[in-house]
Formats: structure tokens, sequence, C-alpha cells
């Protein structure tokens, strides 16, 4: 009976550690078959902002309460974003054998990643009160014409830090690491893991 307790135990401690062990994308839609299964080149258009919230509002209500050099280094941000996260995105793929090009034409590649960061919290840091900026998409693994094979979300926070002040420079960070989830999604599904 001693021994049984202590199994017990054991599996209740363990629990949480074989949860966190799951993928780090939320998987909303997925092909079966697995038309990337041994895939090896797909493009990347810009990833683009439709319907983004940030923080509690809207990017619109966010934007009227800035001045015009705020609201152009927003826009510059979120080109920085776009670069940051396909940088990520290519190196990542490629460090495991995928190729991802820039998508210019629909014969790029036989299948094209769409990102649509739906999600912005620009965070704080203040000597009082830090808050974390955070990012969330929606990705899309498609046909060149824009059919959805996959769509999965993906979300990463950046704490704001005395290394890392500047909400822009955190944005830039949490890109990279959305491109670099991205990435780890579509070698998932090129080596057909479950």
């Amino acid at each position: 009976m001693h021994r049984r307790h202590a199994l017990w135990i054991f599996m209740l401690c363990l629990a949480p550690l074989l949860a966190a062990c799951g993928h780090p994308w939320k998987t909303m839609r997925e092909a079966v078959p697995n038309p990337f299964y041994s895939q090896r080149r797909f493009a990347v258009v810009p990833i683009v902002f439709y319907g983004l919230q940030v923080g509690d509002g809207s990017e619109a209500d966010w934007m009227a309460e800035k001045d015009a050099e705020q609201q152009q280094s927003w826009q510059e941000d979120k080109a920085a974003m776009n670069e940051e996260f396909t940088e990520a995105l290519i190196a990542t793929a490629a460090s495991e054998g995928v190729a991802i090009v820039r998508a210019r034409s629909a014969a790029d590649a036989p299948f094209f990643l769409r990102a649509n960061v739906t999600f912005y919290e620009p965070g704080v840091f203040a000597v009082v009160i830090n808050k974390k900026t955070r990012l969330k998409a929606m990705v899309q693994l498609t046909d060149p014409a824009g059919g959805v094979f996959d769509e999965f979300l993906i979300d990463t926070a950046v704490p704001a830090s005395l290394t890392n002040p500047s909400s822009g420079g955190r944005a830039r960070t949490a890109a990279s690491q959305l491109g670099k989830l991205a990435a780890r999604y579509i070698i998932h599904r090129v080596q057909g893991e479950d």
C-alpha cells in the first residue's frame, strides 16, 4: 500500500512536466494526409497585421493617441518585425535542411507561409513596474494561390529589462522568436512528427 501511494505521488509530480513537453503552437487546422512530408522548399510572404489588437484595444485606437513621429516609428517597427521574423524563419528552417525563400511569384515554392500578427502588447519598462512585450500570430501554410492546408497560432513574450528597455526593440525580439516557432512547425510537418 505504501509503495502504491509513493507511485501515485510520483505520477502527480510528473504530469505537469509531461504537459509542458507539448508543442509551442496551437493547431487550428491540419491537412490529412500531410502534404508537407519530406518537402524541402517553402516561400514566405511578408507578415501582415490585419485586425491587430494592441493591449485592450484596436491598433487604430492606439494610433489615435500617438503623434505623427510615434506613428511613423510604429510603421518602422512593423517593417523591422517583418524582417526579424523572416530572417529567423529562414535560418531556423535551413538548420534542418528546409529552404524557405522570400515569395516573389507563385512559382517560388509549392507551399507558402503566411503570418498575421493579431495581438501586440507593447509592454512597459519603468523603475517600479515592468510588463512583458507580447506578440501572437495566426500562421497558415497554403498553396501558392492561398488555399489553406494548415493553420496554427503562435505566441511569445519578451521581458522588459534594463538591457531591453524599448518596446520597439522587444517587439523585434518577439518577432524573431515567432519566426523560429513557425520554422519549428514546418520542420515538424516536414519530418512527419506527431
